[in-house]
């Protein structure tokens, strides 16, 4: 579950930066409805599953 915990995270942050971008508006949008704060929640529920795979690890893991 660990490298679970990786893959999401590192998801979450790449859903972070998008958000980042779509707000200060550095590159055109190819789908204008997804707005910062779509891309900042879907952030938000990646780390959060990142989190919760992270604590979820067993001892012998």
């Amino acid at each position: 579950m660990g490298i679970t915990a990786v893959i999401l995270g590192i998801v979450g942050a790449l859903c972070a930066a998008m958000g980042v971008v779509t707000a200060t508006e550095l590159i055109v949008l190819v789908m204008p409805q997804f707005t910062w704060a779509f891309w900042f929640s879907l952030s938000g529920l990646f780390l959060l599953g990142a989190i919760a795979f992270a604590v979820g690890r067993t001892y012998y893991e």
